[in-house]
């Protein structure tokens, strides 16, 4: 009696513990598609990204890869069950109680209450060039919040500056010496 699978061309032991007279992959391949032999997987059409049950053919911009299964998804019934979603949860306050500044290396987190006093004690207006904010959020259209600016070395939140004056002193590296030596430049060469 042999001890191989009974499939020509395979060599496989036989799957024993299921007392079949095949290796386990022909079992297995049997009794889901009732052949030895992997069913051929239909082919998509040419540009055709996916195929959705409530939308039909999607073509590359019509679908994104969800990061979670790694599979692509419609985006047509991504924005209903967000509009959905939204529906629903309308009664719901969204709360943002923090605001996180800096990278990786040197963040931190400020509530919401604590920035708004800050706001208010500098009228809204940016604590070095006494003007408010004009950088416009490219994403929702609207004027940017004052940048939180705090020392890195710190963490001491210093007071709420414009995008220009922020990345300047960015820019200088919060580095005194540099400021002097900018000034001194300009002095010289007005």
């Amino acid at each position: 009696m042999s001890e191989i699978c009974k499939v020509e061309g395979c060599g496989k032991p036989k799957d024993k513990s299921q007392g079949s007279s095949m290796c386990t992959m022909h079992r297995v391949r049997w009794s889901r598609h009732k052949s030895h032999d992997l069913p051929a997987k239909p082919g998509l059409p040419d540009g055709v990204s996916k195929i959705c049950k409530r939308h039909g053919n999607l073509t590359r911009d019509e679908v994104y890869l969800n990061g979670k299964n790694a599979q692509y998804q419609c985006r047509h019934c991504k924005k209903e069950a967000f509009i959905r979603y939204k529906e629903k949860n309308s009664n719901k306050k969204n709360t943002r109680n923090f605001i996180h500044v800096g990278g990786y290396q040197n963040r931190i987190v400020v509530h919401v209450n604590k920035y708004e006093e800050l706001a208010l004690k500098q009228n809204n207006l940016c604590k070095i060039c006494k003007s408010p904010e004009t950088m416009v959020n490219n994403k929702r259209g609207v004027v940017k919040r004052l940048a939180i600016d705090h020392c890195h070395k710190t963490n001491k939140i210093r007071g709420l500056l414009c995008h220009h004056c922020n990345v300047s002193l960015g820019g200088f590296k919060d580095s005194i010496e540099l400021l002097k030596a900018a000034i001194e430049y300009l002095q010289e060469n007005s």
